[in-house]
């Protein structure tokens, strides 16, 4: 169904508009979708056309009008996007932010001490300082980590009594990846301002009316989602996942892999929500001969943290496709295990074992 969109778009010309000059069908179809599948009262959305642009003007909205702003909070192993502003919240890999000149910001542990050291920064600094509070409620990039419902819930508690913006990004984990159309559905939270990409073929900002600025012009994105054949396809994928009921079945499927990953030695800490599921290695250097095993034997897998596997099916696998996956995975673990074990040959060229890659 999703190529039979492409089909469908693929003699239009052009593809692509200034979504915020000229008003198409498709634009204002997908913000209808997003709202509908949003917590009540987010009731307005705003297209861009990536993940890191999402976050850019999430924490535009957050930052207009805070004048006696000083910097904003994000957390440990924290990924946002590469573009500056996002680059600022970001505390995964060094190199992503060596050498830049970036914005003010203070980083959080990602465990349910965070709390406290938000109250400390509140007292030193006064809450009119804190620009806004950012956090993946499943974290992508830095190891596939899921924060506790206790620090979440305290640290939302905390940023609604001193009126400090809480922004939950949800370009990984959002659009049914978790089993819920969003992952902060999880802590029965409802942030001021979310993120989404990924999934929905295009970048995107949900929050409520009211958030975003009145004056005419304060934020905008030239493509303002891109192409029309991105739109119709983010807009189908909607679709399919309420009519097919994915979300029950995203839930579903993943418990059966995680109750299997389990039973399967040489991993350890095997953890999920949904189908964004994760595992550890001993060290980075057996995690990447993992991964490159792996994809010789026709499984890909992606690497996160230190020593992190992320398992990342798509919504529609079926019971004979998780048995061949863990098949693999189990193969892989045991061979990895050898002692000096080494993975050569053109895939692992091709992988540069891990070296780089997120």
């Amino acid at each position: 169904e999703m190529l039979e969109v492409v089909k469908k778009y693929s003699s239009r010309h052009p593809l692509k508009f200034a979504g915020q000059d000229f008003v198409v069908p498709e634009h204002l179809q997908l913000i209808e979708e997003l709202i509908s599948i949003s917590p009540k009262g987010m009731d307005a959305g705003f297209l861009v056309n990536s993940g890191a642009e999402a976050v850019e003007n999430a924490i535009k909205i957050c930052m207009h009008n805070r004048h006696a702003m000083k910097f904003s909070v994000s957390f440990d192993g924290a990924f946002h996007g590469r573009t500056l502003g996002a680059l600022s919240l970001h505390h995964s890999k060094f190199v992503h932010r060596h050498g830049y000149l970036l914005e003010a910001n203070k980083e959080l542990p990602f465990d349910d001490s965070a709390p406290d050291v938000l109250r400390e920064l509140i007292d030193a600094y006064g809450a009119d300082a804190l620009g806004f509070v950012i956090l993946e409620h499943f974290q992508g990039e830095g190891g596939y980590r899921i924060p506790s419902s206790f620090m979440v819930k305290k640290l939302f508690a905390l940023a609604r009594k001193f009126n400090i913006s809480y922004v939950a990004d949800e370009v990984q984990a959002g659009v049914g990846r978790t089993g819920r159309w969003w992952s902060f559905e999880h802590y029965g939270i409802v942030p001021d301002v979310f993120s989404a990409a990924k999934a929905l073929q295009v970048g995107a900002v949900v929050a409520p009316r009211k958030n975003f600025p009145h004056e005419v012009g304060a934020i905008s994105s030239t493509w303002g989602g891109g192409h029309i054949l991105d739109m119709a396809l983010g807009i189908k994928t909607i679709e399919l996942i309420k009519r097919d009921k994915l979300l029950a079945r995203n839930s579903k499927m993943g418990l059966k892999i995680l109750k299997n990953l389990h039973k399967i030695e040489g991993i350890s800490n095997p953890r999920g929500r949904g189908l964004m599921i994760g595992f550890d290695l001993p060290d980075t250097h057996v995690r990447d001969m993992f991964a490159a095993e792996a994809l010789r034997r026709g499984l890909i897998l992606l690497n996160a943290g230190e020593r992190s596997i992320r398992v990342i099916p798509h919504y529609i696998i079926d019971q004979s496709e998780i048995d061949e996956g863990l098949r693999v995975i189990e193969e892989v673990a045991s061979l990895v295990a050898s002692p000096g074990f080494e993975s050569k040959g053109k895939i692992c060229e091709f992988m540069d074992c891990g070296a780089g890659h997120s």
